[in-house]
């Protein structure tokens, strides 16, 4: 079994959280370094949009994630296990 798979033999790895943050950097526009874990996304500027299109490409990537629990604490620490 790979150690990057949660259990379950071809699960894709889930992605760390410095991922989430260069994703999320990207998407808004700032150096990754600036996001700490604990920061509310939204109030960084990432918009319900950036979130829609986090949660179809993570879908895609075999991840079972909704907008709802993503919008609900917008913050890479709870992305992180909500994506694990």
């Amino acid at each position: 079994m790979n150690p990057s798979t949660t259990g379950t033999v071809g699960a894709p790895a889930a992605p760390t959280p410095q991922q989430i943050k260069d994703t999320v950097a990207q998407l808004i526009g700032i150096d990754a370094d600036a996001i700490a874990d604990d920061m509310n996304l939204i109030a960084l500027g990432l918009k319900s949009m950036h979130i829609m299109q986090l949660v179809n490409g993570w879908r895609r990537a075999g991840r079972r994630v909704s907008f709802k629990d993503l919008a609900a604490d917008p913050t890479v620490a709870n992305w992180a296990r909500q994506l694990a």
